[in-house]
C-alpha cells in the first residue's frame, strides 16, 4: 500500500477521527491506569508467593530469554513422567506441546526441556500472535531453541492444520532447531502432544530437602487451587527454616473456601447484585461504589421489588456496616476504599457468579458496565476494565471479547469507552492465560479498516500489552503510520508513550529503538512520504511521562549503555531533515541539559552520545551541529558553564586532532 493513502476511499461519518482534546484523555487514562498496574507489578515480585501463575521475574514475553531466567527455571526441578514423555517427543520429533492448566508449571517444564536440547545456545520466545501458517513459513536458525507460551488454538480446517503442523516440523528439523509450545487446550496433533501434569508435590518437597515429617504434613493442607509457582516458594520457604505454620500462613488456600461458603448460604437477589457490583467495582470509594451499585439495582430492577410502606419508627440498620460486618468478605480500607477482605476473592467469587448465575443476573450486568465503561470517572473506568478482566479469566474469553473489547472499542459515539477498551487489555496482560488473545485481538484492530477500532489499538499499545509485546506492538503501530492517512498522529503519539512505558516499567525501550533505527536505514521514501516516519522518531526523541520535566531519553541514557548508538543515528536522521531540524535540536538540547554536567557518570553519557552523534552525520552536516547547537542553546538563556561544557565536548568529536584529550 503507498504511503498517505488510506485503504478505504470513503470515510464514514461514525468513522472520523475524534478531538485531540479527547485523544490526549484517552492516551492520559491509559498512562494513569498503567501507574497502577506498575505498582501491582512491583507488589508481585516483591512478594514471596500467593495463589498466581504469573512469572513475576520481568515482563516482556517475547524475544531472547536471559540466560538468568533459565537457571533459575533449572533449579531443583523435578523431572517426572510427563517431563520424561516430552523430553522423548523432542528429541525424536524436535517439535512438542505441552497441554495442561494455567499454573501448572508448564513455561518452567518448556525451558528446561529447551536447555536440555540446546547445551547453551540461545532461547526465542516467539510471539503468541503467530498462526500455525506464519509457524509453517518462518525461518528457525541452527541449535536455537523456541519457546511459544501460552498459546491459542488456531481455528483451521483439519486439512491445513496437518499440512502447516508436517511444515513447521520439517522447518524445525532441518535447520536442527527445537520447538516447545505451552497451551491450555490441544493445538497439534496427539504425536506431538503431551497432557502435562505438574510434578507430585512430595516431589518438589524433596527437591528442597524439606524434612518428610514436614512434608506430609504440607501435603495434607495443600489444595489444588495451589499454582506450581506457590509449591516452589513453599517449599523455599519451608527449606529457609520457616516453620509450617507461616510457611503456609503465607498462601491464599483460604480464599476459595471463604467464597464458596458465602455462595453455599441462602443469598437474595440484593446480595447477589452486591456481589456483581464488587466484583467489578472493587477498589473504589465507598460512596462511589454505592452510586454504581445502586445504578446496578436499578437495572435488574430491584428498586420496585418488595417496596412496602416503612414507618419512621422502623429500624433501620446501617447498610454499610451490615456489608462488611463479621463473615463478609468485604472490608474498607483506612483510605475509605471498599474491597475483598483477600485479593484472590475477586477472581473466586467472579468465577462462582458466572458458574451459578444465568441471565437473570447478566443481562442487567452487562447493562449495567456498558454504562459504567461511559462514566467520566477514571477510576471507575480502570476497575470496571480491571473486572472485565477478570470475567475473561472466569469466562469463555471469546464471549468477554465479543461483548465487552470490541463493543467498547469501536467507540458507538462515546470515546471514554475506548479507553476503557483499552484499559482491560492492559488489565489482561496481566494473566498468562488471556495475554495472548488480547495481542491476537488488539492486531485484528490495528489492521482493521474501522478508523475507531484502530485509535483504540493505539491506545492499548500504549500500555501493559507494549510492555509485554514491544516488538509486535511497535511493527503494529509502524504499519498504521506507513498505511494509513487517519490517525498517524494517534500512532505517533502511541509510539512515543510505548517508548515512555517501557522506559519506566523495565528501563530497556531498546527494542523500540533499535526497530526505528532498522527501518529509517532500511526505508527508501523520499520527499513528504518519510515525513511521517519522521515525525514519528522525533516524536519518541521529545516523548516525556505525564507530569515529568525529565525526557524519556535521558531516562533511557542513564539506565541504558547501548541505547547511546541507536538513539544517536535516529537523532541524526532527524537532523538531517531541514523542517524538522529544529525541532531535533530542541530534543537532543533538553535530552542533554538533563543530565548532570557536574556528575562524572552523565558527562561520560553526554561525551559518549555526541561522539556517536557526529560519527552518525553526514561529514557536511558535522560542522552545522555545532553552530546550530550552540545558537539553539543562547536561545534558551542556557548559562555560561553548561554551554561551554556542551561545546567543548563537541568540538572534540569534531576535530580529529583534539580525540586525544578526551
Amino acid at each position: 500500500m503507498a504511503s498517505g493513502t488510506d485503504p478505504l476511499n470513503d470515510v464514514d461519518a461514525a468513522e472520523v477521527e475524534e478531538s485531540d482534546e479527547a485523544a490526549r484523555e484517552g492516551f492520559g487514562q491509559v498512562y494513569q491506569g498503567q501507574i497502577v498496574i506498575n505498582h501491582i507489578h512491583d507488589q508481585i515480585r516483591n512478594a514471596t508467593f500467593g495463589i498466581s501463575g504469573a512469572r513475576p521475574e520481568g515482563r516482556r514475553t517475547s524475544g531472547p530469554v536471559p540466560e538468568e531466567e533459565i537457571g533459575k527455571a533449572a533449579i531443583s526441578f523435578v523431572r517426572h513422567a510427563a517431563y520424561t514423555e516430552a523430553d522423548r517427543r523432542l528429541k525424536v520429533r524436535n517439535v512438542v506441546v505441552l497441554v495442561g492448566g494455567s499454573g501448572t508449571g508448564k513455561r518452567t517444564a518448556a525451558l528446561n526441556l529447551l536447555r536440555d536440547v540446546v547445551a547453551g545456545r540461545r532461547v526465542v520466545e516467539l510471539s503468541p500472535a503467530y498462526t500455525l501458517e506464519q509457524l509453517a513459513a518462518r525461518e528457525y536458525r541452527e541449535g536455537y531453541g523456541y519457546l511459544l507460551s501460552g498459546w491459542p488454538k488456531d481455528d483451521l480446517e483439519e486439512s491445513v492444520a496437518d499440512f502447516s503442523v508436517r511444515e513447521i516440523q520439517r522447518r524445525v528439523r532441518e535447520a536442527g532447531a527445537y520447538l516447545v509450545v505451552t497451551a491450555t487446550a490441544a493445538t497439534l496433533p496427539d504425536g506431538h502432544q503431551v497432557r502435562w501434569t505438574p510434578p507430585p508435590v512430595e516431589l518438589v518437597l524433596r527437591a528442597y530437602q524439606v524434612p518428610p515429617a514436614v512434608a506430609a504434613d504440607v501435603r495434607r493442607r495443600i489444595t489444588a487451587d495451589h499454582a506450581m509457582s506457590d509449591i516452589v516458594a513453599l517449599a523455599r520457604e519451608l527449606a529457609s527454616g520457616a516453620s509450617v505454620e507461616t510457611a503456609l500462613g503465607r498462601l491464599e488456600s483460604a480464599g476459595r473456601r471463604d467464597v464458596a461458603q458465602w455462595f453455599a448460604g441462602a443469598r437474595t437477589r440484593g446480595e447477589i447484585f452486591e456481589m456483581a457490583a464488587m466484583v467489578f467495582a472493587a477498589g473504589l470509594p465507598e460512596r462511589t461504589f454505592e452510586r454504581l451499585h445502586a445504578r446496578l439495582e436499578a437495572a435488574a430492577g430491584l428498586a420496585s421489588e418488595g417496596a412496602e410502606p416503612v414507618s419512621a419508627d422502623d429500624l433501620m440498620p446501617s447498610r454499610r456496616m451490615m456489608r462488611v460486618a463479621d463473615g463478609s468478605l468485604f472490608t474498607v480500607t483506612p483510605g475509605g476504599l471498599l474491597s475483598f477482605r483477600v485479593e484472590s476473592h475477586r477472581t473466586y467469587a467472579m468465577q462462582e457468579l458466572y458458574r451459578q448465575h444465568g441471565m437473570r443476573v447478566w443481562d442487567p450486568v452487562t447493562e449495567w458496565l456498558h454504562e459504567s465503561a461511559a462514566r467520566r470517572d477514571p477510576a471507575v473506568q480502570l476497575e470496571i476494565a480491571r473486572g472485565v478482566a477478570i470475567l475473561a479469566q472466569a469466562a469463555d474469553y471469546r464471549y468477554v471479547e465479543k461483548t465487552f473489547l470490541t463493543a467498547w472499542a469501536k467507540g458507538e459515539g462515546i470515546m471514554r469507552s475506548q479507553a476503557v477498551a483499552a484499559l482491560a487489555v492492559s488489565w489482561l496482560c496481566m494473566d498468562e492465560t488471556t495475554r495472548p488473545h488480547a495481542l491476537r485481538t488488539v492486531n485484528w484492530w490495528g489492521r482493521s479498516s474501522s478508523t475507531r477500532l484502530r485509535f483504540t489499538a493505539t491506545l492499548a499499545c500504549s500500555g501493559e500489552l507494549g510492555i509485554r509485546f514491544p516488538l509486535e506492538t511497535v511493527r503494529l503501530l509502524w504499519y498504521q503510520i506507513r498505511n494509513y492517512r487517519y490517525g498517524v498522529p494517534r500512532a505517533q503519539t502511541a509510539l512515543a508513550r510505548l517508548f515512555t512505558a517501557l522506559t519506566e516499567a523495565t528501563g530497556n525501550a531498546l527494542p523500540v529503538l533499535d526497530w526505528l533505527d532498522r527501518q529509517i536505514a532500511d526505508d527508501r521514501r523520499i520527499g513528504r512520504a518519510v515525513d511521517p516516519l519522521k515525525r514519528s522518531i522525533l516524536k519518541v526523541l521529545s516523548a516525556h511521562a505525564d507530569g515529568s520535566a525529565t525526557p524519556s531519553v535521558t531516562v533511557q541514557l542513564r539506565t541504558r549503555q547501548e541505547a547511546v548508538a541507536p538513539l544517536a543515528r535516529l537523532w541524526a536522521s532527524i537532523l538531517v531533515n531541514r523542517p524538522l531540524r529544529r525541532e531535533a535540536l530542541a530534543s537532543l538540547y533538553d535530552a542533554v541539559c538533563a543530565l548532570d554536567e557536574r556528575d562524572h557518570a552523565d558527562r561520560a553519557r553526554v561525551r559518549a552520545l555526541f561522539a556517536a552523534l557526529v560519527a552518525a552525520l553526514p561529514e557536511r552536516e558535522r560542522p552545522l551541529l555545532a553552530h546550530d547547537l550552540r545558537a539553539h542553546a543562547l536561545s534558551r538563556d542556557t548559562d555560561d558553564s553548561r554551554l561551554e561544557v556542551l561545546m567543548s565536548l563537541l568540538r572534540v568529536f569534531l576535530t580529529p586532532a583534539s580525540a586525544s584529550t578526551i
